[in-house]
């Protein structure tokens, strides 16, 4: 299982609304893809402009196959004109999957 991070910075905080109802139809077309698990939006506090997508996902490979996917090509540029710089995707798996010391709590 990996969890995969998304850094948006808005350009226009005017475009908030736009930029979260982007996220939801991008989210919307990735909870149809195999692999997906869930997903979440987080906006900083701060600064309102900065959002994260969280999304879990059965595999890198899964994630990688939605990521290259004609779908999510197609729908990207709707997301890239809103922002203000490119968007950042770091992907994560839990230290312990990793290192395959997989531990059960039962």
């Amino acid at each position: 299982m990996v969890r995969v991070v998304i850094e948006h910075k808005i350009k226009d905080p005017e475009h908030l609304d736009k930029a979260i109802d982007v996220i939801r139809e991008i989210r919307n077309e990735a909870m149809k893809q195999h692999g997906f698990i869930t997903g979440e939006t987080l906006t900083n506090v701060d600064d309102p402009t900065n959002m994260l997508v969280i999304s879990t996902w059965e595999s890198r490979d899964a994630w990688d196959a939605w990521d290259k996917s004609e779908r999510r090509i197609e729908m990207n540029p709707r997301i890239n004109k809103l922002l203000a710089e490119p968007y950042s995707v770091r992907i994560y798996e839990y230290y312990m999957v990793q290192r395959k010391r997989v531990m059960s709590i039962l």
